[in-house]
């Protein structure tokens, strides 16, 4: 048995060799394998649309997963943070805390989406609480899903133009003093985390012996972290590999 972690697929209606290599990737997976997809899953997610291609596939994807064997779990990214407890269970998902713990011989490891490592952006911190309320999460889900999908694309559209603005990584990056107390804050010595698009291990950032584990966006390239008995496998692949072309 092994854990998998992976996060930022972006799966969409227009991503069909994204959503196939989901599919694939969790048929590959063992029985009684884990699966936490950290967020993102989804380019944007405005609410279950059973004509939309993407969700249609990763409900197939996860039924099929389940009758393997395979569980598969899920902590809201800053994409789909409307997937709650209805949604999740719709999917076939176990919905997961932001922030969950693996214990391990070799140390305690912290699976988190990403963005809240990014503290210096007040702007996002801001917009993030706002879209976590509850209530207005209630009133935004009453709209017509064509108004809502309307304003996902939009907000989605906005966000992309702004991210060719993002180069300071003291404000859009991921913050030392934040990674450092929330491994604190959870006891742990590992962090494996996506969001922030970059597949690379960093050591030693804190007072402790740590070592923080960010994931890539899937897209030309899928990654993921294995965890078992013997460490964590950080790895990255070309899409092809999943794809067999």
């Amino acid at each position: 048995m092994a854990f998998y972690v992976t996060a930022d697929l972006h799966l969409s209606e227009h991503t069909g060799d994204l959503n196939e290599a989901f599919a694939r990737f969790l048929s590959q997976l063992k029985s009684g394998d884990k699966l936490i997809i950290a967020g993102d899953l989804f380019d944007f997610f405005v609410g279950i649309d059973p004509a939309d291609k993407a969700q249609a596939v990763v409900k197939d994807a996860v039924s099929k997963a389940r009758h393997a064997g395979i569980s598969v779990m899920f902590i809201q990214g800053n994409r789909d943070f409307l997937i709650r407890k209805k949604e999740a269970d719709y999917f076939g998902f176990t919905l997961l805390p932001d922030y969950h713990v693996i214990k391990a011989p070799y140390g305690n490891v912290l699976i988190m989406h990403g963005d809240a490592l990014c503290s210096n952006d007040l702007k996002y911190q801001r917009f993030k609480r706002r879209c976590r309320n509850p209530w207005l999460q209630h009133l935004f889900l009453l709209l017509p899903l064509g108004i809502r999908r309307q304003i996902g694309l939009n907000i989605r559209s906005k966000s992309k133009n702004a991210a060719f603005q993002r180069t300071n990584s003291k404000i859009y990056g991921a913050v030392p003093q934040t990674i450092e107390r929330v491994l604190q804050a959870f006891n742990c010595s590992y962090l494996v985390h996506g969001h922030l698009h970059l597949f690379h291990r960093y050591t030693g950032e804190g007072a402790a012996e740590t070592a923080r584990l960010s994931l890539g966006c899937w897209g030309y390239a899928f990654s993921y972290v294995r965890l078992d008995g013997n460490g964590l496998a950080h790895v990255q692949k070309p899409l092809t590999a999943l794809l067999g072309d």
